[in-house]
């Protein structure tokens, strides 16, 4: 059973209401069985120390039962009341705070001397204090027992509580024995009950602490005994009022829901929420819920805001429109401008803003989905008069007037997001209008008023104006700075809590006395926005006449404790005044749209990595004051992102308009960038501080107008500056998404507004019948690696074969392949009208081949039409293996359902690529894509199935009987995936619609939801009326009956036809179908014009445009206005294949250099495999610079190559290849220009540092790096040094690598992985050599020779790693990475990330000899004695360390290096050692004779001391007498390891 049913069935189960039992069982907690041992286990304890009783073995686990119950019932309650509560519920009921051991009085009980009832009372006792099943006393008694059992509490106690209690029983016992008749007369009534019922039958209902004890021997307990006894155990009611309100939650009645069982992720990803179900019920479009962020979004919006709307959308339009214009104007175009474009929609083409139709039509367009919540497929569609309308009045009477079409498809999704955009401006707005209005204490006495009335003027003026988010947000914020303290009272009392009382701008300025201080500014914050707004409206006030130092000397006390700090402190205050003032931020932001630039330099790691054109961030590595406008229409901020993300590139904004960077130092970059942001924000205040400067002289007043100056200066560049840098950025960003999200959009529009494939012989709307032949990439270990599946033309799969070969033989002496039958028996069989080829491999070309030849011959001899076509597997791949997939087809084999899942798409590609739902995503439809927030991308991009789907419509009632077809009715206008669900989920099964009307009586969908989507569901067969089976609206039926009556010149008169007895077999329609079917060319005859100006002479309603599309679909009901199929082209076919895009990856102008290996050689050619499965030709006269007869002289079969594509024959599929040094010096860049390419590049890139970096690159190549090579062996990469680390950096240990070396022609190098970033480097000379570009004839790597680059790394690259595995098995090894240790403190923690750069070398290094180091110190001071260890060597790789501390006090290590040779190890010059422990001998033998003096000279310490130092408890260090003897056993187990 699938989720989805498992939650229905879930649903209906829970629907019931469960029994009081079950209820509360399911909400108790439950314990886990070691907390249940271990009780028990305290249990025997207890019963062994004599403390419990045991009655009888047959009762003991009842009770156990029974106590595992009452503690479930005691963690519920644990919730209500703590331990403190209840301490303090004792201390008001008893009169003392602390609590009487529980264990202390049974123990006392089991001492009182009595008769045989009271044995049997001490066993009612035991019993009473292990099984108790009154909810009552649960509940009551158990806190309690809680209490005693914590700790130690219930195991002893002290005298002095042991008397309290005393006094306080005795006391106790005197009061109620006054009450002991009518107590004795409820026990006797309640012993009655118990008698009668049974104590076993009324188990469950007993309700007082004292039940079990009542139900036997309650007539052996004297008044004393039972006041004893309540004393001890309660009444059982001193808690009851605890326990009400626990149980009074617990409602039986309530039912389960779904999230009381199932989690929330699951039930979100079900669509199963509350919030799906408000969703799926709400009479509005789904995706415009979905889009909502709140209520404001959802309301219908009044005329007044329609009409402000409309000019704040005018607004964003214009600025949008004229940046756009500025941006075309460049003459200059990069890679970035011209990326995607070439299908790029223009937006708004026919905006004219002083025209008033267009304003006109913007008007009514948002009123639409602002007021009447329509989509904008309806809007398109359905209301096209509201912006398609007449160029002129025509002069002729009736004749059809030229339209314009103010606004395209394209534009109203636009206008769509515009609307949500102004609804958040009104969410924003009307939340600071309440925010002022509680300020100011509306509905309530003036005396709550907390706003001045001046503020609330200006707060007032502020909202009128603001054209903008953030100018609402500048506002708020202002409100909350003056603010604060109101404010987070109401927080405090709303959240019912206390907080820290942060205190607001005014009340801080009045603690310090800062707000005095500021007034003798001359000009406050708000003046100074007002002179900004209004030039020269205040005036600074320069009356006083001490000097600013002077006067802060007033401020000096406890908190400001010199004049210095108070002005300080004054400067902070006012310039956080400046910086809070929305007048000011208004201006500041309005100069930075108009100034601010873009600064890019490349880091460190930019500079290493950033080095090519091909490089993502090459075209923008360097920008030299780009202003944010010419980001426009590109995703090049996006990408600029990513890399100052990865550390690549370093980022500023700057209004300076200056570009002081040296490109010859790149390390002040640093201080370029701090001075400019100074700069910056001096030219900001420079703008603003004329504002407030006064008009007085004087060294007073000129020293006032520097405090203001520094304060303004302050305010800019640390608060107003940085504000609006993140929004610009966050500007830039939206802009840039919104281009990749509409090329994105654009992308999936194009591969899905496309017909069916059919025949020419075909009908158009006609679903053609399907055989798709798939191979290349399949397995064909079991079936063969072909597969024929025949799709029929519901989708569904009738046939499926597998075969071998679908090659045709031209001699009769060979056999045709196994699938060449197969397939001929399917087109004699089935109507094939397509057959389509499709694969994962390259293959796949000669597959076609085959199987057009076959189809062909078939054709040739029945003349059937029968189309042969490449098919795209995009889909396919991500489906196939799908849980979807399975679901569906679970009889098929995921190969099976990768055919069938390719002739769905070219039946209805809509419906192929809505079956991915979020995987669409997972498609190629933009380089920026992934760089993207993928849940907002999805939104956009869904909308080319929206278009697509409501260009064509969906037959509901087809949907309904195939399930691959249902995810298109999710794109349906006013439909979602939940309203769809819901539909669905009640059509299905034969409940099939009868007409469009049964949308609304059979409540599948709502007023608004129907007008939406009425026109794009067809009814199929339409029983009711024609009209159901068309794309005209229900509201135009009655136009589309009338043009039929009109076009067959009869009068629709009921009365005639009932009088003549003809009857209305055709329903309401049945002239409309009459004129479908046979005369669709007299409504030519009509005149559309003259119709419309009746309707709307009469009814006041624009229809021409309706009545047009009317007249169109009656004439060609249901046409697909999609493009008809094309098949593929070649490039388009290589793209499918080999994954290879011409012009991409793939280039003619020899700049692609490309990778394979040799499969076949001939003396003139050879052939080489790339990766990608395509196949390149090498002539011999491409292979080397110099001449070469045969092909076979310099390649062989399955040597790896590096080469330059030249051509690319799209025919063939194949590439010419050049393999000469020259052309791949050149592909490589080696001898590219100084000066970057300006196609390749941003017209602002600063081409100046790039020079200097490549004419430096240039200087250190010709010293440091040979020419590039290649080698004839399948190690070969062209690679240097640090990228061959890099490519072996995740490859297993001991795989190597040939590259090229830097030494010189005559030298290679191999580089072999010795462990985990660490790599060793040898350098093998070349003898012998025929020519310089020749490879040697042998090879010598130090003294040691080989005949072959296989024999070197035979004999010498295994032989050393086998030589390091033995070091690593012996236990002296020791791994500062891998020691346990350090295991919490992985490497990338301690050294950061790896970029293979010296620096990185170093911190290891060192981070070596520290473990080392702190090995071999705790390894000494553990044993008291020396010791040693080995470890490989960082800075020579390959090589070992032999480290050893000689005493635990010697300071520091020593340590000695060993080369490892291919056969020996070698220590110093003459050590040379077969295995390591010859290595570990011979190192102790070097390092007695070198301790040997020191130890002679230390001799008496350690005699004083006491101490003799030991190797690793084989020598004696500090002992002369033993030196000797080690020196021996050393040579002993050296002549042992050489044997």
């Amino acid at each position: 059973m699938s989720d989805a049913s498992d939650l229905d069935e879930a649903q209906h189960t829970l629907s019931g209401n469960p029994s009081d039992e079950e209820s509360y069982d399911t909400r108790r907690p439950r314990y886990s069985s070691d907390e249940e041992e271990d009780d028990d286990e305290n249990d025997d304890e207890l019963r062994r120390d004599g403390f419990v009783v045991d009655d009888d073995e047959e009762e003991e686990q009842p009770r156990r039962k029974k106590k595992k119950k009452r503690r479930r019932h005691l963690e519920q309650s644990a919730e209500v009341f703590d331990e403190e509560d209840l301490a303090l519920v004792a201390e008001n009921t008893f009169g003392v705070r602390e609590q009487t051991p529980r264990l202390k009085r049974l123990k006392r009980g089991r001492g009182r001397r009595a008769s045989d009832d009271d044995d049997e009372l001490r066993a009612e006792l035991d019993d009473l204090m292990d099984t108790n099943e009154s909810p009552g006393a649960d509940y009551a008694d158990e806190p309690r027992r809680d209490v005693d059992r914590d700790d130690d509490l219930g195991l002893f106690g002290n005298e002095e509580s042991d008397a309290e209690v005393d006094d306080y029983r005795a006391a106790r016992r005197a009061e109620r024995r006054g009450h002991a008749n009518s107590r004795n007369e409820r026990l006797d009534t309640a012993y009655e009950e118990v008698r009668d019922n049974g104590v076993q039958a009324g188990a469950h209902e007993r309700t007082g602490a004292m039940a079990s004890f009542l139900a036997e021997g309650m007539d052996a307990i004297d008044d004393d005994t039972w006041m004893e006894l309540q004393d001890i155990f309660g009444s059982g009611e001193e808690y009851a009022f605890a326990m009400e309100a626990p149980l009074a939650d617990r409602d039986p009645s309530r039912e389960k829901t779904l999230a009381d069982v199932f989690e929330p992720a699951e039930l979100e990803a079900k669509m199963m929420t509350q919030r799906d179900e408000d969703i799926r019920t709400s009479d509005v479009p789904e995706r415009m819920q979905m889009r909502a962020t709140g209520a404001e979004s959802l309301r219908p919006l009044s005329e007044d805001e329609i009409e402000e709307e409309t000019t704040w959308v005018m607004r964003q339009l214009h600025s949008w429109l004229t940046r756009q214009e500025a941006r075309r104007g460049r003459e200059h175009k990069s890679e970035w401008d011209t990326d995607n474009t070439s299908d790029e929609p223009t937006l708004f083409q026919h905006a004219d803003f002083a025209n008033e139709r267009f304003l006109a039509a913007v008007l009514s367009v948002l009123k639409l989905l602002s007021q009447d919540f329509y989509e904008v497929p309806f809007i398109a569609r359905h209301r096209r008069e509201v912006f398609v309308t007449a160029e002129s009045e025509s002069d002729v009477h009736g004749e059809e007037p030229p339209t314009r079409e103010w606004l395209s498809i394209d534009d109203l999704w636009k206008l769509y997001d515009f609307d949500l955009q102004f609804r958040g401006l009104l969410a924003a707005r009307r939340h600071l209008q309440n925010m002022v209005r509680r300020l100011k204490g509306e509905g309530v006495d003036d005396s709550t008023r907390e706003i001045s009335h001046e503020d609330e003027a200006y707060a007032s003026e502020l909202i009128a104006s603001a054209s903008g988010v953030e100018d609402i947000m500048d506002v708020t914020e202002w409100l909350q700075a003056h603010y604060a303290d109101v404010i987070q009272k109401w927080s405090r009392e709303r959240a019912g809590m206390k907080r820290v009382q942060n205190l607001g701008l005014k009340e801080r300025a009045k603690r310090n006395g800062t707000d005095r201080f500021v007034e003798r500014f001359g000009i406050t914050a708000r003046q100074v926005g007002d002179n900004v707004s209004t030039p020269g409206r205040h005036t600074v006030d320069s009356n006083t006449s001490e000097m600013p130092l002077d006067a802060a000397r007033e401020l000096v006390g406890t908190e400001l404790v010199s004049p210095d700090i108070a002005l300080k402190a004054a400067k902070a205050t006012f310039s956080s005044m400046l910086e809070l003032d929305p007048q000011l931020r208004r201006f500041v932001r309005a100069y930075c749209d108009e100034h601010v630039c873009v600064v890019v330099r490349p880091t460190d790691k930019g500079l290493r990595e950033v080095t090519h054109d091909e490089h993502p961030a090459f075209a923008f590595k360097f920008l030299k004051q780009k202003p944010v406008a010419e980001f426009m229409g590109s995703a090049q901020f996006i990408e600029l992102e990513k890399a100052v993300h990865d550390g690549l590139l370093r980022m500023q904004l700057s209004l300076s308009g200056e570009y002081r960077f040296d490109n010859h130092d790149l390390r002040t970059d640093d201080a370029v960038f701090s001075e400019d942001r100074d700069r910056s924000a001096r030219a900001v205040t420079v703008q603003l501080d004329e504002h407030m400067r006064s008009s007085a002289s004087g060294d007073v007043a000129a020293a006032w107008d520097t405090v203001r100056s520094d304060a303004l200066f302050t305010a800019v560049r640390d608060h107003l500056l940085p504000q609006m840098w993140r929004e610009t950025v966050q500007k830039l960003h939206q802009q840039a998404f919104d281009y990749v999200a509409d090329a994105c959009r654009r992308s999936l529009e194009q591969r899905i507004d496309v017909q069916a494939a059919r025949t020419s012989s075909m009908r158009t709307g006609k679903k053609p019948r399907v055989a798709v032949v798939a191979g290349g990439g399949f397995d064909a270990s079991s079936r063969g690696a072909l597969r024929v599946v025949v799709v029929d033309e519901h989708g569904a799969c009738s046939e499926d074969f597998s075969a071998d070969s679908m090659r045709m033989q031209s001699s009769g002496a060979l056999a045709d392949g196994d699938g060449v039958a197969v397939l001929r028996g399917v087109l004699e069989r089935q109507r094939i009208d397509v057959v389509a080829v499709s694969g994962m491999a390259l293959q796949t070309r000669r597959l076609f081949d085959d199987v057009q030849s076959v189809v062909n011959e078939f054709c040739s001899h029945t003349g059937d039409d029968v189309l042969v076509t490449y098919a795209s597997d995009e889909v396919a791949r991500l489906w196939w293996d799908s849980d979807a997939a399975r679901a569906e087809l679970p009889q098929l084999r995921k190969e099976e359902r990768y055919c069938v899942c390719v002739a769905r798409t070219l039946q209805e590609p809509a419906a192929g690529y809505a079956t991915l739902g979020r995987d669409l995503l997972h498609l190629t439809l933009h380089k920026s894509q992934r760089s993207v927030d993928q849940s907002l991308l999805f939104i956009v991009v869904e909308r080319a199935l929206v278009n697509v789907v409501s260009k064509i419509g969906v037959d509901i009632n087809d949907l309904a009987q195939h399930v691959h077809k249902q995810p298109m009715l999710q794109y349906v206008s006013g439909l979602g995936s939940r309203k769809a669900h819901a539909i669905l989920s009640r059509i299905s099964g034969g409940h099939d619609l009868e007409s469009r009307s049964d949308l609304i009586v059979r409540r599948l969908c709502t007023r608004t939801v129907f007008v939406n989507c009425a026109s794009f569901l067809r009814v199929n067969p339409p029983v009711m009326d024609v009209l159901d089976d068309t794309r005209i609206h229900p509201e135009d039926y009655d136009l589309a009956r009338k043009m039929a009556l009109d076009a067959l010149d009869i009068e629709d008169d009921v009365e005639d036809d009932n009088r003549r007895g003809r009857k209305r077999a055709d329903g309401p329609s049945r002239y409309v179908a009459e004129v479908m079917r046979r005369s669709p060319e007299k409504l030519d005859e009509l005149d559309l014009v003259k119709y419309a100006e009746e309707l709307k002479r009469l009814l006041d309603v624009h229809k021409l445009e309706t009545l047009k599309a009317i007249k169109h679909e009656l004439q060609h009901p249901n046409e697909d206005p999609r493009s008809e199929f094309v098949p593929p082209d070649d490039a388009h076919v290589l793209r499918m294949l080999t994954g290879e895009v011409v012009g991409e990856s793939l280039k003619e102008d020899g700049s692609t250099m490309v990778s394979g290996t040799i499969i076949r050689v001939q003396p003139r050619f050879a052939i080489a495999r790339l990766d990608s499965g395509l196949e390149g030709f090498i002539g011999v006269a491409n292979i080397a610079d110099y001449r070469v007869e045969e092909a076979s002289d310099e390649l062989a079969p399955g040597q790896a190559i590096v080469a330059v594509v030249k051509r690319i024959d799209l025919e063939k599929m194949s590439l010419d290849l050049s393999m000469r040094k020259s052309d791949i010096d050149t592909a490589c860049g080696r001898a590219r220009d100084l000066v970057p390419d300006p196609a390749h590049v941003d017209p602002y890139f600063d081409t100046d540092a790039e020079t200097v970096l490549r004419e430096r690159a240039r200087a250190v190549q010709k010293k440091t790096t040979a020419r590039m090579r290649s080698i004839p062996h399948p190690l070969f990469k062209p690679l240097n040094g640090r990228e061959a680390e890099q490519y072996l950096a995740t490859r297993p240990r001991g795989d190597c690598v040939i590259r090229p070396s830097s030494r010189g022609m005559d030298h290679i190098a191999i580089t072999w992985k010795v462990g985990d970033n660490l790599f060793q480097h040898i350098d093998v000379r070349e003898e012998n050599k025929p020519h310089e570009n020749a490879l040697g004839l042998s090879f010598t790597v130090g003294d040691l020779s080989y005949s072959d680059l296989d024999e070197l790394i035979a004999l010498h690259v295994d032989p050393i790693m086998r030589k390091l595995d033995e070091v690593k098995r012996n236990p002296k090894f020791y791994d500062p990475e891998t020691d346990p240790l350090y295991v919490s403190e992985p490497l990338s923690d301690v050294l950061g990330p790896n970029d293979y750069s010296q620096e990185f070398r170093d911190r290891r290094l060192s981070l070596w000899e520290k473990r080392v180091t702190r090995h071999l110190d705790t390894l000494a001071q553990s044993t008291g004695r020396g010791a040693y260890c080995v470890s490989l060597s960082l800075a020579k790789p390959g090589s070992l360390v032999l480290s050893f501390k000689p005493t635990p006090d010697y300071r520091g290590i020593i340590k000695w290096t060993a080369r490892v040779e291919p056969n020996e190890y070698k220590l110093g010059e003459r050590g040379r050692y077969p295995n390591i422990s010859g290595l570990i001998n011979g190192f102790k033998m070097m390092q007695t004779k070198n301790v040997k003096p020191r130890e002679k000279s230390r001799e008496p310490r350690e005699e004083r001391s006491g101490r003799s130092g030991r190797w690793g408890g084989t020598s004696s260090w500090n002992a002369p007498q033993s030196q000797s003897q080690s020196q021996s056993q050393w040579n002993s187990t050296s002549s042992r390891g050489w044997n």
